[in-house]
């Protein structure tokens, strides 16, 4: 057993990320073994491919104004506790320490019994969702891993299920194609559970299949509902009414106003005033995040070819004549070369870095891929920050993107830096 938490978090860090799997079966094992916690209250099921983690953050940030919600995520920025939440609050490390024990234990038996342990995301589902019983929490916004079908969050059976967007990520796992991607997201649509998303026009017939099959009523969220008002806040109105959101980056709007409609939807009491207040309230690090104004620093944890059209858009829309100035680090099995085309074509500059982290672009591959005439390899991402900072001038942005690692990395450096921790 585990004494510190830093040691249970590096062992529960260190079990095998994802096994290879066809099937559901030995999440469903260990979970009746465990009493099937998730049965213990509602959930909401949030997919897709980018997004998911702004909207369980706003209608969990709605939900909190009128009862009891934990809310499980991945991964976190600040600190491996960020994924489990009840009322916005992070699992205590010292309850946390006694559930990855427990976990410990259980993992040794359940391979006993089942014939083989469980891996990281299972251990850390299975220890968000008997946290969230135990506690006692009447909803649960609970976020897939990846994809959705084969994830092993996809043992529940949500109130409703929500798929925010299909783009191109996680390849290896989905399949090369958007169509085949969505196949895998839409596995966590229900018999008879209403579908929300805001996806693409063009998936919209695979989508309406889908739920025809299933019998499952499906909402769209397309653009025209939305209309922009302002950038900086971001303001708009959707169904009639006037929002402002706490988080920045014009893909916001759909995020959240996706999230109202789920909540609207689902709780019809809950009052457009805090509604409102929710989506105004809502933190979520590391996404379009402003860090400084003097200079403008933004850190978006973009990481993927649809995550970095929606930041580029943003950034062109809402700085037109800026000087863009990027420092870009990414995982290597990102597509990192169309990526570094996206961001060149907005920026004056293409800065590259690398930090110690097993996943990483190396150096030399990012900036061979890079074809911007400003470029330049730091390896040292803090040198790389200060020499883009002592360069730049009044007018220009620093934007941090690539990786929600990276961002991970780098955020407690930037918010000491600029006197914001």
């Amino acid at each position: 057993m585990f004494k510190h938490i830093q040691e249970a978090v590096a062992w529960i860090e260190h079990q095998v990320k994802f096994k290879p799997k066809t099937d559901l079966d030995r999440m469903i094992a260990a979970s009746k073994a465990l009493g099937n916690p998730h049965e213990a209250y509602k959930i909401i099921h949030v997919g897709g491919t980018n997004g998911k983690g702004s909207v369980v953050s706003y209608i969990s940030t709605i939900l909190d104004k009128h009862m009891s919600v934990g809310t499980y995520t991945s991964p976190y920025v600040l600190k491996f506790n960020e994924r489990i939440k009840i009322n916005l609050e992070m699992i205590p490390d010292d309850v946390l320490l006694n559930y990855i024990n427990h976990m410990f234990a259980f993992n040794e038996s359940f391979k006993d019994s089942y014939g083989e342990t469980l891996s990281f995301f299972e251990l850390v589902t299975l220890i968000a969702l008997l946290y969230f019983k135990d506690q006692k929490v009447e909803v649960v916004v609970l976020e897939v891993g990846l994809g959705g079908l084969l994830d092993a969050t996809n043992i529940v059976t949500p109130m409703a299920s929500v798929i925010t967007n299909i783009g191109f990520d996680h390849m290896q796992q989905l399949g090369n194609t958007l169509e085949s991607i969505a196949y895998n997201k839409l596995g966590i649509v229900k018999q008879a559970i209403p579908l929300f998303t805001a996806v693409d026009q063009a998936l919209i017939p695979q989508f309406k299949k889908a739920c025809l099959e299933k019998n499952a009523s499906m909402y769209h969220i397309t653009d025209d509902m939305i209309q922009i008002e302002s950038t900086e806040p971001l303001q708009f109105m959707y169904e009639f009414h006037h929002y402002q959101t706490g988080l920045q980056g014009l893909y916001q709007a759909k995020n959240a106003a996706l999230s109202i409609a789920v909540v609207n939807y689902l709780f019809p009491k809950i009052p457009i005033r805090s509604i409102k207040e929710g989506i105004l309230d809502t933190v979520w690090p590391g996404r379009f995040e402003v860090i400084s104004r003097q200079p403008l620093v933004i850190l978006d944890g973009a990481h993927n070819r649809h995550g970095v059209e929606a930041l580029t858009y943003s950034m062109k829309t809402m700085y037109p004549q800026a000087q863009i100035h990027t420092l870009f680090c990414a995982m290597a099995d990102k597509e990192t070369s169309l990526m570094l085309e996206m961001i060149s074509n907005i920026s004056s500059s293409v800065t590259v870095t690398h930090f110690d982290y097993k996943r990483v672009a190396e150096l030399a591959i990012l900036l061979e891929q890079t074809t911007h005439p400003h470029k330049k390899a730091i390896e040292d991402p803090i040198l790389a920050v200060e020499t883009i900072v002592s360069a730049i001038g009044e007018d220009s942005i620093l934007l941090i993107t690539g990786s929600l690692y990276f961002v991970s990395y780098i955020r407690p450096y930037l918010l000491n830096k600029f006197n914001l921790a």
